[in-house]
């Protein structure tokens, strides 16, 4: 078990014990340690983590209300196997609030705003442990979610965001120059943010969102 988990507290972002416990899972099952279908057994890693089993169980919690993993009635976690069709309909549904969050976002962020967005891409380009990079990816896309100054909007993008994230793991490990296109689009998307050009900013977010269909589409096949 402990083998197969391979769980890396360095990178989170701990502030708690369900924090660590969450990111090192989170990190864990993107960066594809943990393939579809493991098992996550809650003593296990309470015993690696060196922690109760009870942050354990809320940061479980967390992913399964992510999307990441499903519990069953006695609380073993499994890591969820890739969907298809959920992926498309999650880009599917961020295209279609990408235009009102874009406008909203470009009228109200402030330089501030823009000045960490700039320093999160360059980190972004940079960053080489695939896990790390999709949770930083999130961190990046969330500047712009809460930027509409909805709490509505921003919590919708945010929840298809963070279950989009095994997708675009999956994405850049079938073809790693994914990777070197996200990136492309960041800075594009940021030069068209100084730019105030709403427009060009929605065309480079849709192309940018559909990056995982099209990296299952050049495989032949869908995942799982």
């Amino acid at each position: 078990m402990e083998d197969r988990l391979r769980l890396d507290v360095s990178r989170s972002r701990r502030v708690t014990a369900v924090d660590m416990v969450r990111d090192a899972l989170r990190i864990a099952i993107l960066r594809g340690d943990l393939p579809g279908g493991s098992q996550l057994v809650q003593t296990d890693i309470a015993a690696q983590l060196d922690v109760s089993t009870t942050p354990v169980r809320e940061a479980m919690r967390d992913l399964a209300s992510e999307g990441l993993i499903t519990l069953d009635s006695h609380r073993i976690g499994t890591v969820r196997m890739p969907d298809w069709d959920e992926m498309t309909e999650i880009v599917e549904m961020r295209r279609s609030l990408e235009d009102l969050a874009i406008q909203r976002a470009m009228a109200q962020i402030t330089p501030e705003e823009l000045k960490e967005a700039h320093e999160v891409a360059t980190q972004l380009s940079k960053e080489e442990d695939l896990g790390s990079w999709v949770q930083t990816n999130i961190l990046f896309h969330s500047i712009f979610h809460k930027a509409t100054r909805s709490r509505r909007l921003s919590g919708v993008l945010l929840s298809l965001e963070e279950a989009g994230g095994v997708f675009v793991a999956q994405a850049q490990q079938l073809h790693p120059e994914i990777r070197r296109r996200a990136i492309a689009d960041h800075f594009a998307l940021l030069d068209a943010f100084d730019a105030g050009e709403a427009d060009r900013a929605v065309q480079i977010q849709h192309g940018h969102i559909s990056l995982p269909l099209e990296a299952f589409e050049l495989d032949g096949g869908r995942p799982g």
